[in-house]
Formats: structure tokens, sequence, C-alpha cells
């Protein structure tokens, strides 16, 4: 063997037939939601009684189930819901379960402290620093963002003791996961909550295109062929996406990454090569426009978007001839479903196949319409498989419709006036039983062959005899009923005895109740946020308000202008709090670290919009001031008390919870932005990059999409992302009576595009509200309140 590592085949589960279906392919896990609080609401999630029999068949085969409770959580979820609802899996021996929500990172360790937790893609890992952190709140895994690098999975490993799981095939958001609001603001529902709509997967019209394309759709990802690298990066477990999709898919895409990682861990890259016909299958069953083998290699481009369409591409099967037929390109068979698209890639024409068509056979469309009898095909074009039943059906046949089974060892003890004695053996696990006594035989004694019969009927259950040895006197007789009993009792107390081991029996502790802060009413301190180049040299003007507390600037936008405004603010008595990178990774570690060393004399704190950052600074300055911004989740009480002791810590009120919720919550000690347009997503990706190739300068660029809404996408070159915000402002300013009410420590007001005059006319009406009492008035046309009145599910 070239290897003896043991790399998990992680699986996606969206429903009990998905997980037996990969289990018997191949995969060693699964991860799987229950009725509530997983990241894929609307998949076909077990209730009760179905996921804890789910579990039980796991641990029979060997194999794990993690469930995932990788949602925020509101405070009436978190104060009793969740306990109820975690407590009879974690006594029936779940594996594990999967979270982003800090607040139920405390709860668990207090509730159920020997129930493993790994830190979800939703945590936003990049970085040593936070996985070295993660390890010590007591985590056991991190599933790491998927835009990261082969090397920085290897820099992760060399720093931590903790598995590792990466995703290596299926659907890649657009945008770093557990960053992204744009569902939640679009339409209320929130991929926060596991509810997210896809609006990634619209057609969007960029500035000076004539029309819409899908420009924040990307390629699956499929890393078959990056085994070799995966493996030796330190990975230990390989994650398929997909619980959405169809148990097939679940199958094909467990058996493909077990064998091919088994195949490299015996022969070594000598003997590794990827059969073009496997990705054929898996492009069959589905594709976005080919695959891609997402960031492993690169850092983002365009070839990892597929503009044309945002759902499944199919494979060629054929291409059209000068005389109007169809030549195969593969063979086809009866029942394939095949399409012909126009050149924006819109269907044209689909068709089920009737007959049988060989490879570089000729074959006409079957269309009963006359239209589409008619209608002329255009010579070289392509002519798509959009199904492939065949396919389907061989997976259902091998793997869907078979039940996995254990194979077992018996013993039956048959002897005239002694109970009958079943022993069962499986591995170390061996039960005994006695049933009632054999009888003589009046006519003919019953042979081995009669007895061990109905003992190796097993049927419905886990198990199968590989061996049954029967033990007779050769002069019995035992009514076949008997023997069922027997054998029934005996695998009942087989699977008993290997479930025992997994189970949990000691009592969970419901968790206390978090309080929130009582509320005072009081005019709340004024702070101003500035992001972009030219809000920087604008913001000169906010030394005429002295409303102003405090100001935050963008920390590397600051370092180019040599800290000029940030000395004029000073000047003036503002606190200026430098603003981290939205995201930290690896090649921008020691920039960082000079920009932080650099702006320190001038810092009065740090605004934290991932934890990264935090760490980094936290380690250089342990005595800083940092105010997380609302990236860094506190949507409960707990989570609260969780990130307030993490040091000199203020908080960003959640930008998903409306007015009764925030009240609940509990905002007096925390900041509320009250203006600004709300940021929904940050991505590695690079939306003019995609369009017009990289040009190193950042700039604004506005999309629109199908209900002519606007967004705007910032490259922010620095450290290379592109942020996304809605074109709309969220404007609370003249919301004057709930804001008194919440009583928040601060407000926020954060400037993006707006003019000289816009910044003034909106501080002023602040002022004229809240200092001179003066009635509320329009201040913007228009606006939208965000998510202040509506809220999310």
């Amino acid at each position: 063997m070239f290897s003896e590592k043991k790399i998990e085949i992680l699986a996606p589960a969206g429903s009990v037939e998905g997980m037996k279906a990969a289990f018997h392919a191949g995969a060693d896990a699964v991860y799987m939601g229950g009725s509530r609080f997983g990241a894929r609401a609307y998949a076909d999630n077990p209730e009760e009684e179905d996921l804890k029999r789910a579990i039980d068949y796991a641990h029979i085969h060997n194999k794990k189930l993690y469930l995932t409770l990788n949602t925020l959580l509101k405070d009436s979820e978190l104060e009793g819901e969740v306990h109820r609802f975690l407590s009879p899996y974690y006594r029936e021996g779940m594996d594990g379960v999967l979270i982003q929500d800090f607040g139920l990172l405390s709860l668990l360790k207090q509730s159920f402290p020997k129930l493993p937790v790994h830190a979800s893609t939703q945590m936003t890992i990049t970085g040593i620093e936070m996985a070295k952190w993660l390890e010590q709140q007591g985590m056991e895994r991190i599933v790491l963002s998927r835009e990261l690098s082969l090397e920085e999975i290897k820099t992760i490993r060399q720093n931590t003791r903790m598995e590792l799981e990466v995703f290596v095939q299926g659907a890649l958001c657009y945008c770093y996961s557990g960053q992204c609001l744009m569902s939640s603001v679009i339409g209320g529902r929130s991929g926060n909550r596991g509810r997210c709509a896809q609006p990634c997967r619209l057609p969007y019209q960029a500035e000076g295109d004539r029309e819409g394309r899908y420009l924040l759709s990307p390629k699956d990802i499929c890393t078959l062929s990056d085994i070799p690298d995966l493996v030796e990066s330190g990975t230990d477990s390989f994650k398929i996406e997909g619980r959405m999709k169809k148990p097939e898919y679940a199958a094909l895409t467990a058996f493909l990454y077990r064998h091919y990682t088994d195949l490299y861990l015996e022969y070594g890259r000598d003997r590794f090569c990827v059969d073009e016909k496997d990705m054929e299958r898996l492009m069959d069953l589905y594709n976005r426009g080919g695959f891609s083998g997402g960031y492993l290699h690169r850092n983002n481009g365009a070839e990892m978007i597929f503009t044309e369409r945002p759902n499944h591409m199919g494979v060629p099967a054929g291409t059209v001839t000068k005389k109007g037929d169809i030549r195969a390109c593969t063979e086809l068979k009866p029942g394939d479903v095949l399409e012909i698209r126009s050149k924006t890639g819109k269907e044209e024409l689909q068709w089920t196949l009737g007959q049988p068509v060989p490879e570089n056979g000729l074959f006409k469309p079957e269309t009963g319409k006359k239209k589409e009898k008619n209608r002329k095909l255009i010579p070289g074009t392509t002519v798509f498989r959009m199904r492939n039943p065949s396919l389907i059906e061989k997976l259902h046949e091998r793997y869907l419709r078979q039940e996995l089974k254990e194979k077992i060892y018996g013993t039956l003890r048959v002897m005239k006036d002694f109970p009958v004695t079943l022993t069962l053996i499986w591995g170390d696990i061996s039960v005994s039983l006695e049933g009632a006594e054999a009888e003589p035989a009046k006519n003919q004694p019953m042979s081995a062959g009669q007895l061990g019969k109905p003992i190796q009927q097993t049927g419905g259950t886990p198990f199968v005899f590989e061996e049954l040895e029967v033990e007779t006197d050769g002069q019995c007789y035992v009514p076949n009923q008997q023997l069922k009993l027997l054998r029934r009792r005996g695998l009942e107390a087989l699977e008993a005895e290997c479930l025992k081991k997994y189970m949990r029996n000691e009592e969970e502790k419901a968790p206390p109740q978090e309080q929130s802060v009582p509320a005072t009413q009081r005019i709340p301190a004024l702070h101003v946020m500035l992001t972009g180049p030219q809000m920087l040299r604008r913001g000169c003007l906010l030394a005429e308000f002295r409303d102003i507390r405090r100001v935050y600037v963008e920390l590397h936008e600051a370092v180019q202008e040599n800290f000029q405004t940030v000395r004029l603010l000073k000047r003036e008595g503002k606190e200026i709090y430098f603003a981290l990178p939205g995201i930290v990774r690896e090649k921008d570690r020691q920039k960082l670290i000079s920009y932080i060393k650099s702006a320190s004399e001038f810092a009065d704190g740090w605004l934290v919009r991932h934890m990264e950052a935090f760490l980094m600074v936290k380690s250089l300055l342990p005595e800083g001031n940092f105010v997380f911004d609302s990236s860094i989740y506190s949507m409960n009480r707990r989570s609260k008390t969780f990130l307030s002791g993490l040091g000199n810590v203020e908080l960003t009120a959640p930008a998903e919870l409306n007015y009764p919720e925030l009240k609940k919550l509990g905002c007096s000690d925390m900041e509320l932005v009250i203006y600004g347009h709300q940021q929904l997503m940050i991505s590695a990706q690079c939306v003019k990059k995609t369009r017009e190739g990289c040009t190193k300068r950042p700039e604004m660029l506005q999309l629109t999409d199908r209900q002519h809404k606007h967004f705007y996408v910032y490259n922010e070159c620095e450290f290379c992302y592109n942020k996304i915000y809605n074109g709309l402002p969220t404007m609370l300013i003249d919301k004057k009576k709930e804001l008194l009410e919440l009583a928040p420590a601060s407000v926020r007001v954060h400037f993006i595009m707006e003019t000289e005059e816009e910044m003034r006319a909106l501080l002023s009406s602040y002022k004229s509200i809240y200092r001179d009492g003066l009635p509320v008035k329009n201040i913007l046309k228009d606006f939208t309140r965000g998510h202040f009145n509506r809220g999310i599910e």
C-alpha cells in the first residue's frame, strides 16, 4: 500500500434514501439536516424518529452521520427549542454537529459536552489564526472556506491538530459562505437561515452590456483529478455538496471519490488517472457549463463562471449535419432527453429519444408538433443530452434498490431436552440466546439444513449470514415459528449490542437563559463610516459636525493616503477606528500586519468584519479596542455574551432582525447602522475580471436585475475581492420613536458613494431630529427599511 492515511468521503444526504445510497456507494459519513435549524430548509429532511433510525443505520454499518445545525439562531429558538430538538439525537449517538452560530457553540459546550462540534464553512475560515482559535474553543473539525488554495490548506494543516474538511464536488457559492445577505435583502429568504433563493443564479445586466448574463453563477467544482494534491495537503475529509440533489447524485459522487482516493492511496501518482467516462457520467447527472477545479490552483477567473445559463447544461450528444440530420457523438439510448438551444443558451427544441442510436449514427429529432417538425436546424449546432435514464437506472439498481448488509457468523445448537441456543458473532460483538427446549422427533428428525434455513432468512435486517454452523444430535424437531422468533430476538440483540457503545445515557443540562441589557431612552452617539477612496477625501467635511464622536476609515485607504484625513479628524477630537479587511487571506498576512503597525499610533480602535483579522490584531495589540461589525453575527443574547467576552469588544446589531427582535435582543450595548447601502456579498470572484479582464483599478460597477433593481459592485483590488451593495440605501434615521426605544449605545451612518452635498444633508437631518427636536421630514425619496420592519423567517 502506498499510503496508510484514511480519507473520509463525506456525502450529502437530503433524505434517508440519499443517505443509504451514499453509504452503499462507499461514503464513510453523511451530513444531514433535521426538521429544523439546518442550512437546507427545503431538503427532504427527516423527522425525529426517522433521523434516530438513520443514526442507528449509520452506526450499524460503521458509518457516521453529522447533523447540520449551521444556521443563525434567534433568541426564541436558542432558549429551549434547540436543546429539546437536539437531545434525542445526542442520546442516540449523533457523531457530530456543524454550526456557525457562536451562541450555539456556547450552548453545546455547556449542555452537550461529549458532542463533537464542527465549524461550518459559514464561519468563513480562511487562515491559521481562526483555525487555532477554534481549536481552543473545543471544536474537533473545521470546514474550510471553499476559496482556499492548496497552499493555504497546507499552511492551516501545519498549524492545527483539528480535522480539516474540504469541499471537493458540487455547487459553488459566488459569495464567501456566511457573508451573503443577497437573498435575504431581495426576498426575505435568508441564506443564514437555510432559505437561500439563489439570486446569484439569475441574470444581471452590467452597465455597458446590451443584455443580462449570469455574471454571478459559478460552475460546479469537480476535483477528482486533484485528489493526490488534496491528500498531500493534509485534508482529512472530502466533502461533496448537494443535499438538494437526488440520491443517485450522492451515490455516484460518493463512489467516484472513494474509488479514486483509494486508487491514489494504494498506488500513488504513477497509476492515478481519472477515466473520461467517469467524468462524462458526472456531467450527465449535473453540470453548469462543465466543471471547474474551484480555487485550489487559482484566485478567481472567468473560466470559473458560466454566464450562458445557471442550471444543468447536459452533455454533448451530437451535431447537426449539413443535411439537417444529427450525428451522435456518443451512444444514445431510448428515453434520453435531448435538447437544441439558441445562441443565447435558451431551449429551442427538446424531445425524448425513442430508439437507440450508436456512436456516429444519424438520426432526426422526434417531435409531434408540426412547427417543430418543420424547424430548420442550423448545421454545426450542438445537441445536448439533458437526462440519461439508463445511467440513473443503473445507479438505482446498484445503490438504491439493494440493501447494505453486514456479514455475521452464527452457531445454532439443537439437542434433545435442552433449550435451543443461538450464538451470533459480528466482529468483536457476540450475543447468545436460548429458546424453548427442542422436542424429540415423532417421525422424521429435522436435518441441519432444515434447522438452519429459518435462521438464515435475515430479510429486512441489516445482517446476512456469512456462515451458520448447526450442531444437532439428529433426534429433534423445532417448529419453524420458534426458530424464526429466536432469529428475530438474536438479531435484535446483536443490533442493540452494537448500538450500545454509541448511546449517551447521561442527562444533558438545559442551559440558563441569557438576559438582555435593559434599555434606557437616550440619544445615541453618532458614528460615521467611510468606504472607498473618494469617500476618504470627502471625509474632511466630518470635522464640521460636532455630533460625530467616531469615524471608521478603511485601513489600507488611510495608509495609502498617509493618514492625512485621519490627522485632520483627530485634531477635531474624533475617535478613529480603522476598518479591517472583510476577508483575510494568507497572501495578505504580512502586508496587513505592516498596515496595522503603521496605523496603531492613530488608532483608537478597530472595526472587525472577519474573525481572522480580529485575531491577528489581538495578537499584536492585546489591549486594543474592537467593534465587531454585523458580519460577526450576534443574533441572540448568548452569542452577544460569547463575543463580548473576547476582550474590549463592542458589537453591531444584526442586519437581519426586525424591530421587535432587536428590542428583545437588547441594543443598549450595541451599535445600530441607521443609514447606508447594505453590503450583500463579499466574493473572491471579480465581475469586472469576468467581463473584461483584470485592470487592477478599484471601481464601482452597476448591475441591474430582471426587475430593474440596481446593485453596485466594488472591486477591492488591495485584497482582491468584490463587494456587492444594495442599490437602495437602508434608511432608519427618521425612525426616531423606535430608535429611542431601542436606545442603542451608538448609531452608524455609512457613506459609500454619496456626494458631499448628500453627506451634509444626511448628517444635518440627524442633528435636526435628535439634537434640535425638529419634526421628521422626508430625507430621501428612494430607500429601503432593510429588515427593520419585515425581518426574516
